[in-house]
């Protein structure tokens, strides 16, 4: 009688925190801070010892969530530009508020953050959110001299955000895939 050399087979990916490097996003060219991972792909064979299948470098960029694979004659360039999180912040700080778009210019915010709500928020979400930070903001209420401008600027993300079509390609703009819609819950009185 023979038996079967293998029992079973299984696979897990191993992802390790290199650090991180500013770099210019091919997809939604921002410029920004990407998160370096190694990732490994390891297969066990349950009769024998484990042994990695795929062994690479990714790069993640922190605004749109692309990533790359960073081609092997490269990592080693990637390897001496690594920072850590310390140096990410304090170089950060030492440019300014924001680290700077493509064009040069410091990246405005988007309405979400304008408003400070999820990407998925619903319409009364992002309703409730405007009215708040609007009686903080109103240029009636407020002694903050910039008031009148950020009463604009939440105008300005309402009229877009609480509009779906507008909102469709906003969203489009940023690169948010559209959202499927979320089936209905159930109230108490319905079970």
């Amino acid at each position: 009688m023979v038996l079967p050399l293998l029992y079973g087979i299984g696979a897990r990916d191993f992802v390790d925190l290199l650090g991180y490097v500013i770099e210019a996003c091919p997809r939604c060219k921002n410029t920004g801070i990407f998160s370096v991972y190694q990732s490994k792909r390891k297969v066990t064979f349950y009769t024998l010892p484990t042994f990695s299948v795929r062994d690479e470098q990714v790069i993640e960029c922190r605004s749109c969530t692309a990533r790359f694979a960073v081609p092997p004659e490269l990592r080693e360039a990637f390897a001496g530009r690594l920072m850590t999180q310390a140096e990410v912040i304090s170089k950060v700080r030492q440019s300014g508020t924001a680290i700077a778009a493509s064009n040069g210019r410091a990246q405005a915010p988007t309405y979400y953050q304008t408003l400070q709500v999820d990407p998925a928020a619903d319409p009364e979400v992002i309703e409730a959110a405007f009215r708040r930070l609007a009686m903080k903001y109103h240029p009636d209420r407020s002694l903050d001299p910039a008031a009148a401008e950020r009463m604009r600027e939440l105008l300005e993300a309402k009229s877009v955000l609480t509009d779906p079509m507008r909102r469709r390609a906003y969203d489009a703009s940023l690169g948010i895939l559209p959202r499927s819609p979320r089936p209905h819950g159930f109230r108490p009185e319905d079970v």
